[in-house]
């Protein structure tokens, strides 16, 4: 029993995928566990912090920005709504349409979550040296792009990353003949 359990197990530990979910739910923890005082996920974070840098933003749009679905956008942004974190404003043009307007306590927030998701994040990639730190992120940066369209909340094209160009590389100076 144990040596089919331990089999079963080490194969799930080569897929990718599983891999991949297995980090969401330690990055979560993480930061979970950082910002425990401020009561705040990570998508409330990323709806805070988009609506904070695109004035008078619709739902619909923060989705396709931040990278939530639809459904969960609506509850993030419902919550946010009730703790008077964020504004939400019915549009004059549509009423059927929301502004949302980040509340002066929702900026609060974003400067006090800072130096927590600063440590989870960090805690996050402290088993990687320096060099490793950056291929993770690029490579990480280089699926999110290369693989958008497959998500179930795909992002904007204006909200992909962009991978940090390389410098180019020095070539040595060929001495002149005289």
């Amino acid at each position: 029993m144990k040596k089919r359990l331990s089999r079963a197990v080490n194969s799930l530990h080569t897929r990718p995928g599983f891999l991949l979910w297995r980090a969401h739910h330690i990055a979560v923890s993480i930061f979970s566990d950082e910002c425990r005082d401020l009561a705040i996920t990570p998508s409330q974070l990323a709806v805070l912090s988009v609506v904070k840098e695109v004035r008078g933003i619709d739902q619909m749009e923060v989705s396709r920005l931040a990278g939530v679905d639809r459904f969960t956008t609506a509850l993030v942004v419902s919550n946010l709504v009730k703790r008077r974190l964020m504004v939400r404003d019915q549009r004059t043009g549509d009423r059927r349409c929301y502004g949302l307007e980040i509340s002066p306590a929702g900026v609060r927030m974003l400067n006090r979550v800072r130096m927590g998701a600063e440590r989870a994040r960090a805690r996050l990639i402290s088993p990687f040296t320096r060099p490793e730190q950056r291929a993770l992120t690029v490579l990480l940066q280089r699926l999110v792009v290369t693989l958008n369209d497959d998500a179930r909340a795909p992002l904007d094209e204006a909200a992909l990353p962009t991978p940090p160009r390389r410098a180019p590389r020095r070539t040595k100076k060929k001495k002149r003949s005289r």
